[in-house]
């Protein structure tokens, strides 16, 4: 008997509530999540388990939800992954930081339920899309590289 593997979300909060409801409202949804409840924690569970998509608080002690998305970003084994900001900082510059740490989405609290399940969905079914291009173009064995905008290495096949 196979079991159909499940969305993942890893929840990076610091609030209890927060951690709760969000966990209640997404496991309802038939989404497994694990739970972070700081930059560092995420980062360390990181290491040994890729969800399918990141949910981040922007503020929290320590390692803010910033330079933690930012580390993300910068480990090969967790790049890809889609990380969305959620924090109650409104102001427009917020969400350009957050998008600038490599976020790609953000969602002001308190938080709406349909509006957090749209935006998780979409996202988990467009690093999918993402990840199977790679994959194809993995099999293709001709070696082909994408560069980012400061020339730096941003993707290669097995080959290249």
């Amino acid at each position: 008997m196979s079991t159909v593997p499940t969305d993942t979300v890893l929840v990076v909060d610091d609030t209890p509530e927060s951690l709760r409801f969000l966990t209640d409202t997404l496991e309802s949804s038939g989404i497994s999540v694990l739970v972070a409840t700081s930059g560092e924690a995420a980062l360390d569970l990181l290491e040994h388990v890729v969800p399918d998509l990141v949910l981040m608080d922007a503020v929290m002690p320590g390692l803010d939800g910033f330079e933690t998305t930012r580390a993300i970003k910068a480990r090969p084994s967790s790049a890809q992954i889609p990380v969305v900001f959620m924090t109650g900082l409104t102001e427009s510059e917020h969400v350009v930081r957050a998008l600038e740490a490599g976020g790609v989405d953000y969602l002001r609290k308190p938080i709406v339920i349909d509006e957090l399940l749209a935006r998780v969905r979409v996202h988990m079914t467009n690093a999918r899309i993402a990840k199977g291009s790679h994959f194809a173009l993995d099999a293709t064995g001709r070696s082909l590289i994408a560069v980012q905008g400061e020339g730096a290495l941003g993707w290669g096949t097995p080959t290249a």
